[in-house]
């Protein structure tokens, strides 16, 4: 079983007693990741409970969509082509710097477009002035944030996560503590998008530096074959990405015109907290996917199991975090963001449960994109894409921000759907390797702790809580020893006795 565990992330059989480093690096990169993903947007409700409090739902809701202006044009910027740019450089590390360079060439170009294309948009929509004066900042800073997203996909290739890792906590550490000094200083949105902007400018200095240092010598290194492979994959690869920026973010655009800036403020607070839990499967995702993608060449046996094993093992974390925040959702946010912003805490009650099927769209995404069929990807996008909008179209108008919370969770069963759609002849034997009803049992016994103990405590409950979690996943062979020391630290693995060759 431990030779077995070890194939899954190495690609070969390895001897039992060799300790899978592959595994290890993903285990490690993924803790890294999550642990940075959780303190970074935690550091950021620092601020967001502060503006909540200061600037009140309305302000709160302009703030929070110019942010998603600017992440969904920064996804029209990168034309897609990061993930392109981790798979060939996890590859081929000696042409990294011609992959930045040659990325750069694209990026650049397509962010001054995007840039004044923020501008016109926002200024045609007929938002209020201080969203129409923050626009110049969104355009401002998606020049820097291309070349740190294309530096940041080579550290991605080279399994070097920790160096984004701390770039960016730097940079978000310094941006909630200027915006803290803003708020309490009577400034407003404005203000607050000119310190965003500032500090991407002050990550890519930093993001360049680090890349000259630990990655390759800084020169202009323009490959053109690399140019011609990059442009030949912007329509599938740049679509993609669009698409499912658009997806994820518009909610929010329809809801600033089907509603209010205050009920965004509130839909914005409620899917924040959900945003933060979805550092989980984002983290994991971004550790495996240089995996998978070696893996596809090397053993197709192998690469069915990982992507097996990736699915169960982020269920068996992502259930027990939606139930539990859906239970805790009421005072979670009056505690975070005061007691006039209640009703975002019935939009998290819905929308964190959206959290389950998207922690399996993005392992079947990464082995789409991993196996080279980044076209199928595509039409699920679009299809996605299509019933999120009909949703909300439906939904908002008749229950506002409620309704938007439905179309989110809805829509992303649908896009799993799809995708098992089109993997019909495969994802069932994934599935069933993946073995996904026991941790559901798990969870269900999770949830009838939680209703049937109302009188304990609060730490009781969820300690109590989890350890009854931890001990049936362990019962009943969800989470498995073996696979546990073919990537736990070297130091920690215990010796496991070789069994004898047939």
């Amino acid at each position: 079983m431990v030779a077995e565990a070890d194939a899954l992330l190495d690609g070969a059989m390895t001897p039992q007693k060799t300790v899978s480093s592959s595994a290890r690096r993903t285990l490690h990169n993924t803790a890294l990741l999550i642990t940075f993903e959780i303190a970074n947007p935690l550091l950021s409700i620092l601020l967001v409970g502060t503006m909540t409090r200061k600037l009140g739902a309305e302000g709160t809701g302009a703030y929070n969509l110019l942010l998603n202006y600017f992440f969904v044009a920064h996804s029209f910027t990168s034309l897609g082509l990061n993930s392109l740019v981790t798979r060939d450089v996890s590859r081929d590390k000696s042409a990294a710097r011609r992959h930045l360079c040659s990325s750069i060439t694209l990026g650049l170009p397509a962010s001054l477009v995007m840039a004044v294309g923020v501008l016109i948009a926002i200024r045609l929509a007929g938002y209020p002035a201080d969203v129409v004066r923050g626009a110049w900042w969104v355009a401002v800073s998606l020049l820097p944030s291309i070349v740190i997203l294309y530096s940041e996909s080579i550290f991605i290739a080279f399994e070097k996560v920790r160096y984004m890792v701390g770039l960016t906590m730097v940079e978000n550490a310094a941006k909630v503590a200027t915006g803290l000094w803003l708020l309490h200083h009577g400034y407003g949105v404005v203000a607050l998008m000119s310190s965003f902007a500032a500090f991407r400018f002050m990550n890519l200095l930093m993001n360049l530096a680090v890349f000259h240092r630990r990655i390759a010598p800084l020169g202009w290194d323009y490959d053109r074959d690399i140019l011609k492979k990059l442009l030949h994959s912007v329509p599938v690869f740049g679509t993609i990405f669009v698409v499912a920026a658009l997806y994820l973010r518009t909610d929010v655009f329809m809801l600033s015109k089907l509603g209010t800036l205050a009920a965004v403020g509130y839909y914005t607070i409620g899917y924040r907290l959900f945003a933060i839990a979805q550092v989980v499967p984002k983290s994991f995702n971004t550790s495996i996917y240089p995996v998978l993608s070696k893996l596809f060449h090397e053993s197709q046996d192998s690469y069915q199991r990982a992507s097996s094993m990736a699915v169960r093992y982020i269920l068996v974390v992502l259930l027990p975090i939606a139930a539990g925040i859906a239970g805790l959702a009421d005072p979670v946010v009056r505690l975070l963001f005061g007691p006039g912003f209640g009703d975002a805490a019935s939009v998290l009650k819905v929308v964190i449960w959206t959290l389950v099927p998207y922690g399996i769209v993005r392992v079947l995404a990464s082995s789409l994109f991993a196996s080279n069929r980044q076209h199928i990807d595509l039409k699920v996008n679009l299809m996605g894409l299509a019933t999120n909008v009909l949703l909300n179209v439906m939904l908002i108008p008749r229950f506002g921000i409620l309704g938007c919370a439905w179309a989110a969770l809805i829509s992303m069963c649908c896009f799993l759907a799809f995708q098992c759609w089109f993997l019909r002849h495969e994802v069932g034997p994934v599935l069933r390797e993946a073995e996904i009803v026991r941790p559901a049992l798990v969870t269900l016994a999770l949830v009838a702790w939680l209703h049937l103990t109302p009188g304990l405590a609060l730490w009781a409950r969820i300690a109590i809580g989890a350890v009854g979690y931890a001990g049936l996943l362990l019962a009943l062979g969800v989470v498995r020893l073996d696979e546990l020391r073919a990537v736990m630290p070297q130091p920690f693995a215990l010796p496991v006795p070789e069994e004898p060759e047939a």
